[in-house]
């Protein structure tokens, strides 16, 4: 039978151990009050740790670049979806949002709208309104050279892009902007304003500004998409952009009966989920005014707001930056009105396209059954949608090269995926191509 060996710890550990037994009496457990205390400056502690966690990983990955001068657009996109996607997405939306609307303080911009007739009836401009953001956040969100490795270079003669979402969106904007006589200069004004809301609202409205990295990131991604738009004369700087923009609205952000009437059709599209009673929408519009610079105001012939109406918008803003920067944590997941994952295609089928968001007119809402259509009656009792999703709103989702107006809708198509094959320097084949497209609609019952 083996021997038993008793083991006997050294002296020290003995003594420390007695120690740590007399620490006992000196040690009580913390009253609810501390106990709170402690628990809230833990939470506190970690919301601040994980909120700049993306921020601080992005600016180690690319401050070199940066400072070097030497980011590449598809570094630049991957820099700016940090806070588009994840920080302050709907923040960075709705200052694209506004970007755009701005334009409409130009008589060149809304006189050309208020021709094309798109903003004479509430169909056609929730129909608008709903096309250019997916085309836009398309174009923003899905990689701009068609592949998911942003060190890969594609070639004309290498592989069809892993997703070529974006080419496909600006080649059908390129397409669609075709069909009208717009100057440079308005091109590149509005270029300017989506290269630069972000940072002018991250610093007004958002619980952390822009470093100047996302800065050049922003303004380096928008050149590339402007050179892609085949824009002239787009400013060499940052600095050279904003100084070309305020150059530009001086000399023609002037008054005229076309924006008020653009700018008044676009309100009411943006503000169509707030109910009338109670004066909620007239408020509504009343706040959205003050989100306004003075000479867009004027330039759209809006009547200027009383001081406390500022005060009051200014107080609710703060309060929400205040709350996410100190007291939420961080999304986990990308937040944006169209999906940034690849969906997923059936076989060599175009996978169908829905956005992740809708407006009041939900345009491409998909009709649904049991708690889903529940659901769906519940928002169109309250007011939140103005109706039940279904074919007459495309409910089976879009095709990137169909979007744009009613009667374009069947125009143009081959060309618009040759010029994304163009754009992005490689084939668009499979799923995304054509007879992806001919294949889907053979399939369909």
């Amino acid at each position: 039978m083996a021997e038993v060996h008793n083991f006997t710890p050294p002296g020290f550990i003995i003594d420390l151990l007695d120690f740590l037994k007399s620490l006992r009496h000196y040690v009580r457990y913390p009253t609810i009050f501390e106990g709170t205390i402690i628990g809230v400056l833990g939470y506190l502690a970690l919301a601040r740790l994980l909120r700049w966690r993306r921020y601080n990983a992005i600016h180690r990955e690319y401050m070199k670049k940066y400072q070097e001068g030497t980011l590449t657009p598809e570094e630049a996109q991957r820099i700016i979806l940090v806070s588009t996607t994840y920080d302050m997405p709907l923040l960075l939306n709705y200052s694209l949002a506004f970007a755009l609307f701005k334009t409409y303080a130009v008589p060149s911009i809304s006189k050309l709208l208020s021709v094309t007739g798109e903003f004479k009836s509430a169909e056609t401009v929730s129909k608008r309104y709903a096309d250019t953001e997916i085309l836009i956040a398309t174009w923003v969100a899905c990689p701009i050279s068609g592949f998911l490795d942003p060190n890969f270079k594609s070639s004309e003669n290498g592989p069809p892009a892993d997703d070529p979402r974006a080419m496909i969106a600006l080649a059908r904007v390129n397409w669609l902007h075709s069909r009208y006589r717009i100057s440079n200069d308005d091109f590149v004004y509005t270029l300017c304003l989506f290269a630069l809301e972000p940072s002018r609202w991250a610093k007004r409205y958002g619980w952390r500004e822009l470093s100047p990295m996302e800065c050049e990131a922003f303004y380096v991604f928008w050149v590339e998409i402007g050179r892609r738009m085949n824009m002239q004369d787009i400013p060499e700087s940052l600095k050279a952009m904003i100084e070309w923009s305020r150059d530009y609205e001086v000399k023609n952000m002037i008054p005229a009966e076309t924006n008020k009437e653009v700018a008044g059709y676009t309100m009411a599209e943006l503000l169509s989920a707030v109910p009338i009673r109670f004066g909620l929408r007239s408020f509504a519009v009343r706040v959205a005014l003050c989100l306004l610079e003075d000479r867009v105001r004027v330039g759209m012939m809006q009547p200027a707001q009383p001081w406390f109406f500022h005060a009051l918008t200014r107080g609710v803003m703060a309060i929400n930056w205040t709350t996410q920067r100190w007291f939420l944590l961080p999304r986990i997941y990308p937040c944006f009105p169209v999906k940034i994952d690849l969906p997923k295609p059936t076989g060599e089928r175009c996978p169908t396209l829905y956005p992740n968001k809708w407006q009041y007119r939900p345009w491409y809402k998909p009709e649904s059954t049991g708690l889903s259509y529940l659901q769906n009656k519940f928002l169109v009792a309250v007011g939140w949608h103005s109706e039940m999703p279904g074919p007459h709103l495309k409910s089976s989702g879009y095709r990137l090269e169909e979007m744009g107006p009613f009667k374009f809708e069947s125009s143009a198509h081959e060309e618009v995926m040759q010029n994304a094959a163009e754009l992005q320097g490689c084939p668009v084949a499979g799923p995304w191509s054509l007879e992806g497209r001919h294949l889907d609609e053979q399939a369909s019952p």
